[in-house]
């Protein structure tokens, strides 16, 4: 996977995705919430953040995920070394990410509210 193909991707996942720069990285945004960050922590990577009860399934996609390390370890950060990436899993990857910034507990309302599916689908 090259960072082309990967912002490619990123890009293509589902309408409302804005690319960011933000020093040598690029972040997606969708509704105002980053849902992945290509060459972070360095070149050659990206991180991409999942709903935390999925995190289990998106480690098994592909050998070139890991958790975040540290306290994110567990809230559904996801490190993506893309030399160990493929289309399909980097695809099913930003798709659960970009659902999860989208998704009905992020759209409308204040913070911290969430609707009463957001709350059944966060269980």
């Amino acid at each position: 996977m090259t960072p082309d193909r990967f912002s490619a991707l990123a890009l293509a996942v589902g309408p409302g995705v804005h690319p960011r720069a933000i020093l040598e990285a690029v972040q997606f945004r969708v509704g105002g919430q980053a849902f992945a960050t290509l060459g972070w922590p360095a070149a050659g990577w990206a991180v991409v953040k999942i709903a935390p009860a999925r995190q289990a399934w998106a480690l098994a996609l592909s050998d070139g995920l890991a958790p975040e390390p540290g306290r994110r370890r567990k809230a559904g950060i996801i490190l993506a070394r893309l030399s160990g990436l493929d289309d399909g899993a980097a695809a099913e990857l930003l798709a659960a990410a970009w659902s999860h910034a989208h998704g009905p507990a992020r759209r409308g309302g204040r913070a911290g509210e969430r609707s009463a599916s957001a709350q059944v689908l966060s269980v």
